[in-house]
């Protein structure tokens, strides 16, 4: 047996079917290089953007205390365009990527389910207060000191945050006021905000408790 010229037969054969193949040899070799790189890209992606999560929802709201409600049925005359009320709204944020992000402070959003009515409201993002920066005699002169926190919350990758935001109602619309008055019942809460990648978000808040008892947890 020529075992010389089974090899120079074999690899004529070899040289014949890559030869036939190439194109398709090349494709799947193209296909492969492509999958691989867009596999990776994904995963480098996921470790850099954030992906921030929102539960454990919960809201005070005044609108469900007993004195709120004595009122209501007894004085609600008292109920009035000067009236302000403060909604605190609870929740947890967890960042589950590797890379920092944000997210709005949320809108509150009060909807009536009887007629779709809906009331926004912005949170609280600043703190005013006064100091006094000099005393003659009796007299003191004061200056406003105004404190922004911001509208957006920010995280580092990985971090958890309970977040705490308040709320206030005032200058109300009779509109509003008509819709609390006469449609109580059929009030629902939601929150609205964006991500820093303008992702939307729209949660309906279930847990609603009185705003005296909602504290920082």
């Amino acid at each position: 047996m020529n075992y010389g010229l089974l090899i120079i037969e074999f690899f004529e054969s070899l040289g014949k079917f890559l030869n036939e193949y190439a194109m398709l040899i090349l494709v799947f070799i193209t296909f492969f290089y492509a999958w691989s790189t867009h596999k990776m890209a994904k995963l480098m992606a996921k470790q850099t953007t954030s992906d921030i999560k929102v539960s454990n929802i919960i809201l005070g709201s005044p609108f469900i205390e007993d004195w709120f409600l004595e009122r209501l049925k007894d004085q609600s005359v008292q109920i009035n365009e000067d009236s302000f009320f403060e909604f605190k709204l609870l929740f947890d944020a967890y960042n589950k990527s590797s890379g920092s992000g944000s997210i709005e402070k949320p809108i509150l959003i009060l909807r009536f389910t009887n007629d779709s009515f809906e009331y926004k409201a912005l949170p609280t993002t600043k703190e005013s207060y006064d100091t006094d920066i000099r005393k003659e005699g009796v007299m003191t002169t004061y200056r406003t000191v105004v404190n922004d926190f911001g509208g957006a919350i920010f995280f580092r990758g990985g971090e958890f945050q309970k977040i705490e935001l308040e709320y206030m109602l005032n200058n109300l619309s009779k509109e509003l006021l008509t819709h609390v008055k006469e449609n109580l019942n059929s009030i629902e809460y939601f929150i609205k905000f964006s991500d820093n990648l303008d992702k939307k978000y729209l949660f309906k808040i279930q847990k609603i408790q009185p705003a005296e008892k909602t504290y920082r947890r």
